[in-house]
């Protein structure tokens, strides 16, 4: 049931942005690069309700690095994640029955190495989800984290490689801002060009990969963050705190719906206050605290709505399929038959109706 799960809430946002484009909410947008100058913020709408509905369906089923339509007629464009979650999600149910066979530690291990580094190579979303497979199943099976919290002369160097790997991964991307080398190109060089067989790097589409494909600094950030909130009490306990505990089941909300305030609502503001001469950094602050108040503010009242929808239509979908279905019944249950049948003898015949009330009666029972 994750597909519908999934689609379900993810339709009704994208079903409100499409009333949202049809009234002209986004209109804004259009004035939004001769402000900041920059040329990416757009989407188009729908050229039908039918293109709608396809769009939909396709995000279901499209195999990734494949970027869904939908992202173009959808505020930001962050619904391209959605088929990785989903085609990853059914390879990790498919590698644990596969992986709970393999017995041995280093053949276990072996082929988790071995299924992330061909997810790499073949420039797969796959292997962020072999990775958090493999630190569950060292937590679950191995008992990992006890072995190490009993070793501190392990521990602490361990903590301290996976925090340099989770603060160092992004940042690798700052040398392309001093020098001419660009890490992220020379890792996306090496790996397979799909129509040719060869190396991108000897290709026409060698370049900076584009936002959809997967880059190693990514990976290693994953994992390095990963591991630092599995292993770091100190991470926990920020990430345990109020606000955030209270930010976490709209997630999924936040996610969907920050694109459109930002286009709408982010858009209005930015371009009045532009025209106004205010200045640049100012328009911003003021964009920024209206928008996430906005954001926030719709949150209680979004995130109860999909939740129940997608979680009503869910379960009817798994009732129907795994619950036998009831007896056929008759239309006219739990009446009888006979109900109409009487009406229409009735209608059809004449009773002669006398002051005699046994005549009557006698009649009747004719």
């Amino acid at each position: 049931m994750t597909t519908p799960r999934l689609i379900i809430p993810c339709a009704a946002i994208a079903g409100l942005e499409y009333f949202c484009m049809q009234v002209g909410a986004i209109g804004w947008l259009e004035y939004l690069p001769s402000v900041t100058w920059s040329t990416w913020p757009y989407t188009s709408n729908y050229v039908t309700f039918g293109h709608f509905i396809s769009e939909v369906i396709e995000l279901m089923y499209i195999i990734p690095n494949a970027v869904p339509q939908i992202t173009f007629n959808y505020c930001i464009g962050v619904l391209w994640t959605i088929p990785v979650q989903l085609q990853n999600s059914w390879t990790c149910l498919l590698a644990v029955i596969v992986i709970r066979e393999i017995k041995t530690p280093w053949k276990r291990m072996g082929y988790y190495a071995f299924c992330i580094l061909n997810n790499w190579y073949a420039m797969s979303w796959g292997s962020f989800f072999w990775v958090g497979l493999l630190i569950a199943d060292l937590d679950i099976t191995y008992k990992w984290k006890t072995w190490l919290y009993a070793r501190p002369f392990v521990y602490y160097p361990f903590l301290t490689f996976i925090t340099l790997l989770a603060v160092g991964s992004p940042s690798i991307d700052l040398v392309g801002q001093w020098t001419t080398i660009n890490f992220n190109t020379l890792e996306f060089g090496v790996h397979p060009h799909q129509r040719t067989g060869h190396l991108i790097r000897e290709t026409v589409d060698y370049g900076y990969p584009p936002y959809y494909i997967p880059r190693l600094t990514a990976l290693t950030f994953s994992i390095g963050f990963h591991l630092l909130v599995e292993l770091s009490p100190l991470v926990q306990k920020f990430f345990s705190n109020r606000i955030l505990m209270w930010l976490f089941p709209h997630i999924l909300t936040l996610y969907l719906i920050h694109g459109l305030v930002f286009w709408s609502l982010g858009a209005v503001i930015c371009v009045k206050l532009a025209a106004h001469g205010v200045p640049y950094w100012a328009n911003m602050l003021v964009v920024a605290t209206c928008s996430y108040t906005v954001i926030f503010g719709c949150l209680p009242l979004l995130t109860p709505i999909i939740e129940t929808l997608g979680k009503s239509i869910t379960q009817t979908i798994w009732r129907d399929a795994s619950e036998k279905p009831a007896r056929r019944r008759k239309s006219l249950f739990p009446f009888s038959p006979d109900l109409l049948k009487d009406g229409e003898k009735n209608d059809t015949e004449v009773l002669v109706v006398t002051v005699d009330v046994e005549k009557n009666k006698v009649e009747e029972e004719r």
